[in-house]
């Protein structure tokens, strides 16, 4: 997974933070997450297209050397994943304004940039100028379907989005051994008179799923509270341990590069710079 962060000044009507922070601060920010930040800046589209190309394929090939890397030494570690910051006018390339307002690179461009064009026959003339500007005469035919060069360019295949197999949850799915869920069930002798959580029940019920399918289940969960804590996750830990691949300190307990059972803080860059080492 290649991160893309878009910064275009605004959401909706109020500038973005991140947006009107220093470049220093912004790169730093993001080293701090785990990440090494590509930039892509401007607002010329034919000099744009060519650097977002250029920085796509490095941080594509970046990817793959770190794969490449922990497959051949089997080492699990900590790696810099690439990411981009696509940094771009709000509302590139419509008008620059209309009735005397800033429109392309100001909050005005969200949803609605030029209204009122049913019954005001200028600002009609102005969205018909802006959307000639693409030159819709040389991307469709006479029936109006893209001409066969820009059709050509779509993935084929297992590389569309909706059928890669990686992707589309079910061809690269093994089935799991799984034990009778009745093992794990609670006795209950007497009504009124047994003192039992669901919590701790699906614990034991998931750490005999893990034990027998140690190579291709994992339990995920959310960072709440220490590693011995009475939920799913630790009862499951017990048996392969926490995974980890961040700096081990001395009082850490049950956690392991290999373990399979994986806390993840809330925040989205550290989950998806986990699901990036998938």
């Amino acid at each position: 997974m290649l991160p893309v962060l878009h910064l275009n000044g605004y959401k909706i009507n109020n500038p973005t933070i991140l947006a009107r922070i220093r470049h220093e601060e912004l790169e730093a920010l993001f080293r701090g997450y785990g990440y090494t930040p590509y930039f892509v800046e401007g607002s010329e589209a034919p000099s744009m297209h060519q650097a977002m190309a250029a920085t796509l394929e490095h941080c594509a090939l970046e990817i793959r050397t770190i794969q490449e890397e922990a497959r051949r030494t089997g080492t699990a570690s900590r790696p810099r994943w690439p990411m981009i910051v696509l940094r771009s006018p709000k509302g590139w390339t419509a008008p620059r304004q209309v009735d005397g307002h800033y429109l392309e690179g100001f909050w005005r461009a969200h949803q609605v940039p030029i209204a009122d064009i049913g019954t005001n026959p200028a600002h009609l003339q102005v969205l018909e100028h802006w959307m000639r500007s693409y030159k819709p005469e040389e991307l469709f035919g006479k029936e109006g379907r893209l001409i066969p060069e820009l059709r050509a360019l779509a993935p084929k295949g297992n590389r569309r989005m909706s059928a890669n197999p990686v992707a589309n949850g079910g061809l690269l799915r093994r089935p799991l051994d799984m034990p009778d869920f009745r093992d794990s069930a609670v006795e209950v002798k007497k009504a009124g008179k047994t003192v039992a959580a669901s919590v701790p029940a699906l614990g034991n019920f998931l750490r005999e799923v893990m034990r027998r399918n140690m190579q291709n289940f994992r339990v995920v969960g959310r960072t709440r509270r220490s590693p011995t804590s009475s939920r799913p996750s630790t009862r499951s830990a017990r048996r392969s341990g926490s995974g980890s691949i961040s700096r081990r300190t001395p009082t850490a307990a049950s956690w392991s590069r290999t373990g399979g059972s994986w806390r993840c803080s809330a925040n989205t860059p550290s989950r998806g710079g986990w699901k990036g080492t998938s």
